[in-house]
Parts: structure tokens; C-alpha cells; sequence
């Protein structure tokens, strides 16, 4: 099963994948994946950190680029450290007992197979599993294309009764 947390940019995705990993946590539920919250400074995101769900850990995952920086795909500047960590959260071996897998974000990287795009295939084999991806609004249908899927739900953080459409797919998978 597959859930889908959309929104736009500064919307506040991150956040209410945030709010369910911790509601999931309060239930003993078994995660793996990650979540990137982002970093911002008025309205203007400067980097995110990578938290590694299975394992809890927190690391700088990206940082916005000085003006004048070469860039190729993004304006961010990556950390090896937290790409390590973000590889290893995503990595299917470490994945297999997990109940919810979470994905934070599946994006432009990531249609163009950079970013996570990897990682992706394998962990969408474990199908004992429910993924949860946050995708922005506008690459939804893409990404939906891309790796054929048909989404159990997707919750725009707009709605206001989103978290709870959230745990009512979870209920529905057998997962609450």
C-alpha cells in the first residue's frame, strides 16, 4: 500500500509527516525510511537535515549554495555524511522489518534517477509494507507515472483533516 503526502512548496509537508511518525512512534509501530525537514529563513529554504527513521539519527543532509556556486540540478549542496546516512536509511536490507517505510521527498532528483531514485524499486518490492512518499503537488502525477503507481490515498496538507485520512489508510492496511 501506498499513501501520499502532497502539498506546494512551504506548505508543510515535512511537518505533518512529522506529526504521523511521531503518532506511529506512540503506537510501537516499526519504521524505517526518512523524513528531511527543511531549514528556513524568511520563506526562503536553506537546507534540510536527513533524520533516519529506523535508527533515529539526525544529520545535515543539504545546505543552500553561496551565490555564484556551479550548480546542476539544485541550489543545494549536499553532505556526504548525510547522503551516507540517507543510502543506508533507504537500503531495502534495512528495511525488511519495518511496518511503514517513509519516504521525505520523492522529487525532481529523483524523476530524473538522481536522489533516492535508486532506492526507490526495491523497497516498493517489500510488499508487506505501507510506503508513505511526500511528494510536492505539482510532481505528483509524474511520479505516479514513473514508477506505476496506483496510491491508496493521497493527502494534501491543505486538508485539514489530513492527519487523520493518514491514520485511517494506516487502519485500513492493518497497520493501527
Amino acid at each position: 500500500m501506498l499513501l501520499i503526502i502532497t502539498g506546494g512548496v512551504h506548505s508543510g509537508k515535512s511537518l505533518l509527516a512529522e506529526r504521523l511518525v511521531q503518532f506511529l512512534k506512540s503506537r510501537q509501530v516499526a519504521l524505517a525510511g526518512i523524513l528531511a525537514p527543511g531549514l528556513w529563513r524568511n520563506g526562503l529554504r536553506q537546507g534540510f537535515d536527513l533524520v533516519d527513521l529506523g535508527r533515529g539519527l539526525s544529520l545535515p543532509l543539504a545546505r543552500r549554495r553561496v551565490a555564484g556556486e556551479d550548480s546542476d540540478l539544485t541550489p543545494f549542496a549536499f553532505f556526504a555524511e548525510g547522503l551516507f546516512a540517507g543510502a543506508r536509511a533507504l537500503d531495502v536490507k534495512f528495511c525488511r522489518d519495518a511496518a511503514v517505510i517513509m519516504v521525505d521527498e520523492v522529487g525532481r532528483l529523483e524523476l530524473q534517477d538522481k536522489g533516492w531514485a535508486a532506492y526507490l524499486k526495491p523497497l516498493l518490492g517489500l510488499d508487506s509494507v505501507i510506503h508513505i512518499w511526500i511528494v510536492r503537488e505539482s510532481l505528483v502525477e509524474a511520479v505516479c507515472r514513473k514508477w506505476q503507481l496506483q496510491p491508496a490515498a493521497i493527502v494534501n496538507v491543505a486538508d485539514a483533516a489530513g492527519l487523520a485520512e493518514l491514520k485511517l489508510a494506516l487502519a485500513q492496511g492493518g497497520i493501527l
